[in-house]
């Protein structure tokens, strides 16, 4: 397999993407019918997330293709640990109920963090230790994946939060099913179409890297986070879109039925969301 082809590089983001992302559904839904409390999950995720740490550390101290797949694969590793803590409910936020009814504006913006604000500071303070010590690296394509996951993440929880008609996902574990309470689904927010500019430009920066780039381990960095961010604009317009994305998991997750079917979702979820439905969400 010759890893500087951009054929390669583009194949192996996609399937990284599709493996990574069912991987952890798995071990979450796993836990969950096992009957395992997170913390008992915890030092295998850790182990994970340090594991990640070091192949950034190693990745960004070589200028060839293997160093840019190497921190691309440890800032994913790293990822998986946000995210398994997240979906198991170990690190979410302060409050762990529903949405109050009837909160509307900066009422209702204080609530979704409180939801979720753990979870935000934990992404934060991974970012800022990233940083300080991969800044002067040789190669920082695996801190600009972490950096271009985190940025993504950020624009999909506000779209969520504004507006997204087909925001609720039949893959939500248990443990986080009280967050969909907080998302508008009543509408879609006419600011889509800027977060939607907003992921191309990105998008289109990455893909002229690529076309100038003078070193194969440029060229695959930036085919990686190109393709990233390419799938990062599928599952935004996945949110607003009358699709499914079980059916991409459904091995992951057996038994999940796409978030449209009306018995996966319990009404109470829908509750706070629907007293606002026609009218426009105020932006916090």
């Amino acid at each position: 397999m010759n890893l500087a082809s951009p054929v390669t590089a583009v194949l192996l983001a996609i399937g990284i993407w599709w493996l990574s992302t069912g991987l952890v559904l798995a071990m979450v839904h796993w836990s969950g019918k096992k009957s395992l409390r997170p913390w008992q999950l915890l030092p295998w995720v850790t182990g994970i997330g340090v594991l990640g740490f070091v192949l950034m550390l190693e990745g960004s101290a070589a200028q060839t293709p293997v160093g840019s797949y190497t921190g691309f694969f440890g800032a994913l590793l790293v990822w998986a640990w946000h995210e398994t803590t997240f979906l198991t409910g170990m690190v979410t936020g302060r409050h762990k109920g529903e949405c109050p009814p009837g909160l509307t504006g900066l009422a209702r913006f204080r609530a979704a963090w409180a939801a979720v604000c753990d979870h935000e500071i934990a992404l934060l303070v991974t970012a800022v230790v990233l940083w300080l010590a991969l800044r002067h690296a040789d190669n920082l394509f695996g801190l600009a994946t972490f950096g271009l996951l985190w940025g993504m993440r950020i624009s999909s929880k506000m779209l969520i939060f504004l507006g997204a008609r087909h925001a609720i996902s039949g893959l939500m574990p248990p443990a986080i099913l009280h967050l969909r309470s907080y998302f508008n689904t009543g509408r879609t927010t006419p600011l889509f179409p800027l977060f939607l500019a907003g992921a191309i430009g990105i998008f289109a920066v990455l893909v002229v890297g690529v076309l100038r780039a003078h070193q194969p381990y440029s060229e695959v960095g930036h085919l990686l986070l190109a393709t990233f961010m390419a799938l990062a604009i599928i599952e935004h317009l996945i949110l607003v879109l009358p699709v499914s994305d079980t059916a991409l998991w459904r091995w992951a997750v057996p038994g999940s039925r796409p978030a449209h079917d009306a018995g996966s979702v319990p009404a109470s979820a829908l509750r706070p969301v629907r007293r606002q439905a026609g009218r426009q969400p105020e932006t916090p």
